[in-house]
């Protein structure tokens, strides 16, 4: 079975080689197929053939008029031959045998009667060879032509007879270039919609190909060849058993199919590390078997995808560590094992301490990097066979199988502190983290994984409230303690819910050359909660559960609101100018919207800028300084204060503390209860406030003696419990009238 292209050439099984190469054809309407153009000359030379007939025939053996008329139309048939087809060719060769039509019927030639069939091979032939603008007009002139010969008595018969002959010839010509517009029309169609398909074919990702019976490729497209390597054009013609860049598995299913006229589905091809998916099908016509048609689809990315999906589905993203399904899988088999041999089964349950801060301090790119490194580290340190994951957030969790008992596992936990213990690089900075562990044993026996799992997350909070960077072994007491977390978790979330948070005030003052003269010049604001039921908690258990929780930024903004609120009293009645200090933790200060917050409660309460100081620890100032640089400059710019708290505990460079917009340095308690030994320390401290233009004020003042070193030291303000311990606001107001000449108090949210 065959087909034929616009250029009117067999494309089918006798020329598949020519297929492979579709292009788009574009119709054109003004010329005639080739097999039709090569038709008209072919009537020239069988017109001239008939003049030869027709001089045989004569009485006259030599007519000069039928031999010129017999060249003329040779040559012009022969020039069509040999290729001189073009539209003007066979106009000419059309005018040519009317011409020589009209010349001899009307010159009385002998036999010019026979001439006459000439007007009807013009008048069948030429509406189909030429352009469509011309066509029509053959209607017109071959019948004209015919009438013509009318007034010379030559039209080889009377008058009606010749008009009905003229009117045959026009219908003759009508229904010829109607036929050819229609021919021309389908084959136009059928080669545009074949052009169409094939591109499409060409252009798809789905191989496609077609073998005959002998399994000799007639047509395969670029996708299929991709199996090979080679251009389609290479496999165009050739035997599949001879064409060796095919898989051999296309082969044998070609010729299974080949043989038992059914189709083979869903055999897989594979070839250079790239897989296919291929079937195979029967091609035919009606009943008859013409050949085999293959469908080949390139699955390489999809399963590459699959597995791609599969991983994700069982691993971290960031890491690529085992995550929380995983781990519980395997640390389900390892309790199924164990239960048979009788081994232990440890898990070691990891936190990334303070990770919150250091995240929204620093940003996520710095939390994923520390993530990653603990990742590496983690997995460096753990035994051959055991497993790390990373179960989500800043939780990691190792699963330590045939452990002999606690203490082992207890080891493996302190190796997983210590490793974490170096500096992790994070872009030009180095940060120090660590890591709160909690190590939970399976007993015997036990294949409860969500519980061992439990135990070991309720260690390791253990470790936490211990101090952070420390390691718990669970035991059955613990689950005690859980529950207690949970219930402060949920009181504490209450409690500044309901604005439970109350807040005390120690006073600052400035120290004098002479002790009566120190007067109140600010007041510390502290943090207090009393839990109903339990009694006060020590702010330093409950602010870090409020930084875990994400209820810092609004228990700090009720701490500066009602520390602002009571100042503003406060300097109503004294008259003074007091301030306030107020503490900010590390989430506060990397929070874009604590400037914007500082500003609308010094508005709301009426309070001048210069009313308010706020104090961060040198550790979280120095935890990110470009950071720090910009965000105290925004307080600085609103007219706040900005002292450094616990200075000396920390690690801040000189360098960095010249370029800090700092007021003022509080020097740690740790150095007042060392006096007289650190006085030396504190006077260094001292030395370098005043190169910076820095205010000191030092903290832990518990003793008249203390009060008095650190007064010749030359320090500007001091606080302690020698001085006031910290007052409810009901007992500030007397505590200021009792002190001759108060100058200024400051709060401040303290842990």
């Amino acid at each position: 079975m065959s087909t034929r292209g616009v250029d009117g050439s067999a494309v089918g099984n006798g020329d598949a080689r020519r297929v492979t190469t579709p292009r788009v054809v574009t119709p054109r309407p003004d010329v005639a197929p080739p097999r039709l153009r090569m038709l008209e000359p072919v009537a020239c030379l069988a017109l001239a053939g008939h003049g030869v007939a027709v001089q045989m025939v004569a009485t006259q053996r030599a007519m000069p008029p039928m031999v010129v008329a017999v060249t003329l139309l040779a040559l012009l048939g022969v020039a069509g031959v040999l290729g001189w087809r073009s539209p003007t060719a066979a106009t000419v060769r059309l005018g040519a045998v009317l011409v020589l039509a009209f010349w001899l019927m009307a010159g009385g030639t002998e036999g010019g009667g026979y001439v006459l069939l000439w007007h009807f091979v013009v008048a069948a032939v030429y509406p189909l060879v030429l352009p469509p603008r011309l066509s029509p007009w053959v209607w017109v002139v071959v019948p004209a032509a015919y009438l013509a010969l009318v007034p010379f008595g030559a039209a080889d018969g009377p008058l009606p007879v010749a008009v009905l002959r003229a009117v045959a010839l026009a219908v003759i010509a009508a229904f010829a270039s109607t036929a050819a517009h229609a021919f021309r029309s389908v084959v136009w169609d059928r080669d545009s919609a074949l052009a169409t398909l094939h591109t499409f074919v060409e252009a798809t990702p789905v191989g496609l190909g077609y073998w005959d019976l002998a399994l000799r490729a007639r047509w395969v497209n670029g996708a299929l060849a991709e199996l090979s390597g080679r251009p389609s054009e290479e496999h165009t013609g050739r035997s599949v058993a001879q064409d060796s860049g095919l898989p051999g598995a296309l082969a044998v299913n070609l010729h299974r199919t080949a043989v038992s006229g059914r189709e083979v589905r869903d055999v897989e091809l594979v070839r250079d590390g790239r897989v296919w998916t291929s079937s195979y099908f029967p091609v035919r016509d009606g009943r008859t078997l013409l050949g085999v048609g293959s469908v080949v689809i390139d699955v390489t990315d999809q399963r590459e995808a699959q597995r791609a999906l599969a991983h994700s589905a069982t691993h971290d993203a960031l890491t690529g560590l085992p995550n929380r399904t995983l781990f519980g899988d395997r640390l389900g088999v390892a309790l199924a094992q164990a239960e048979r041999t009788g081994a232990l089964v440890a898990v070691v349950f990891c936190d990334l301490d303070r990770f919150k801060v250091v995240n929204d301090s620093l940003g996520h790119a710095a939390g994923d990097v520390m993530l990653q490194v603990a990742a590496e580290r983690l997995a460096r340190v753990v035994r051959m066979g055991d497993t790390v994951a990373r179960l989500g957030g800043d939780e990691f969790a190792l699963m330590c199988t045939d452990v002999a008992d606690a203490d082992e596992a207890r080891a493996v936990a302190d190796r997983v502190c210590a490793v974490m213990r170096e500096p992790i690089a994070v872009g030009e900075r180095l940060i120090t983290s660590t890591l709160s562990v909690g190590v939970a044993v399976c007993a015997p026996g036990e294949r409860d994984v969500a519980g061992l799992l439990r135990d070991a997350d309720v260690a390791m909070y253990q470790a936490k409230d211990a101090g952070r960077d420390q390691v718990a072994v669970f035991d059955a007491g613990l689950r005690q303690t859980a529950g207690e977390r949970l219930e402060l978790h949920t009181d504490l979330r209450a409690a500044v819910d309901r604005g439970g948070i109350s807040v005390v005030y120690q006073p600052v003052l400035r120290l004098n050359a002479h002790a009566d003269g120190d007067e109140v010049v600010g007041l510390e604001a502290l943090a207090r909660w009393h839990r109903p039921g339990f009694g006060d908690v020590p702010p330093t258990a409950f602010i870090p559960t409020a930084e875990d929780l994400g209820l810092i930024h609004q228990l700090g903004e009720q701490v500066l609101r009602t520390a602002l609120r009571e100042l503003a009293g406060w300097r109503r009645t004294t008259g003074r100018p007091l301030v306030a200090a107020v503490n900010m933790s590390a989430l506060q200060l990397a929070d874009a919207r604590f400037v914007d917050m500082v500003a609308r409660v010094l508005a709301e309460v009426g309070l001048p800028p210069s009313a308010l100081e706020l104090e961060i620890t040198e550790s979280v100032l120095m935890l990110d300084v470009d950071q720090s640089l910009r965000r105290l400059a925004e307080l600085r710019g609103l007219g706040v204060s900005i002292a450094v708290d616990d200075f000396g505990t920390g690690y801040s460079s000189l360098a960095y503390l010249r370029d800090l917009p700092v007021d003022v340095l509080k020097i740690d308690r740790s150095f007042t209860a060392q006096l007289p030994g650190d006085r030396a320390m504190i006077g260094f401290i001292v030395e370098l406030a005043r190169a910076i233009g820095a205010t000191t004020v030092v903290e832990g003042v518990e003793t008249v003696e203390q009060l008095d070193l650190v007064r010749g030291i030359g320090c500007d303000q001091a606080q302690g419990f020698h001085l006031s311990r910290p007052l409810a606001a009901q007992d500030v107001a007397p505590y200021l009238e009792r002190r001759v000449g108060a100058a200024t108090p400051r709060p401040r949210t303290v842990g």
